[in-house]
């Protein structure tokens, strides 16, 4: 019978010494993850065992594959594919630095992906671009690091700040899980969203 890789405990045993870079959702290329993948390109040599977990799918992932084929990094960026929600805790908890490299768009800038409240929730440190909503929430929840959209180098310099130093992970995965603890209820949010899309509207 054949096993289930994606069975938590499976998934956890597969990756348990891996230093995993998590991105979960849609894979498309306005998500940014040609910048993640250069930037393993780049830092493969620099982080231990690094691995670049994609959970996702879209039109365009045979240009992802290419990309990652033309670098030479299959041994470093697994592609799983859409993959049942009730595996997204296996997925968020194996995972060091949960990542959001949007490219910058009227969309991206006003919009907040369900993906980052998920990452926080367990904790995680979270390296996101510049698009002007994930942006404000990471500077004010202090939950993690920000990197120039589609800058290659500024990504893998904001990885490798975060790699170098196990503490900042901690302390930011703990800012990110005791906001959604304490001020993610509907109540505040609402009225904490309302108030980051007026600053944005205004800017």
């Amino acid at each position: 019978k054949k096993i289930n890789e994606y069975l938590p405990n499976n998934f956890l045993n597969k990756y348990k010494n891996n230093f995993v870079l998590l991105y979960v959702g849609d894979t498309g290329l306005r998500r940014g993850l040609l910048t993640a993948i250069d930037s393993v390109h780049l830092i493969k040599n620099k982080i231990e065992n690094v691995k670049l977990v994609l959970v996702g799918k879209s039109s365009t992932d045979a240009i992802l594959r290419e990309r990652v084929k033309k670098l030479r990094l299959e041994a470093y960026v697994d592609f799983l594919g859409w993959q049942d929600v009730s595996l997204f805790p296996s997925f968020i908890r194996v995972s060091s630095i949960c990542i959001s490299p949007l490219e910058r768009s009227v969309q991206h800038d006003v919009a907040l992906a369900n993906k980052l409240f998920q990452y926080m929730s367990f904790a995680k440190p979270i390296l996101v671009s510049n698009a002007i909503a994930q942006k404000k929430m990471i500077q004010k929840i202090k939950c993690g690091l920000i990197h120039r959209e589609k800058d290659v180098e500024d990504f893998s310099e904001k990885l490798l700040e975060l790699y170098r130093d196990k503490s900042q992970r901690q302390n930011m995965g703990a800012n990110g899980k005791n906001f959604i603890e304490k001020e993610y209820v509907w109540e505040k949010v609402s009225h904490n969203l309302i108030n980051l899309y007026k600053e944005i509207s205004l800017n």
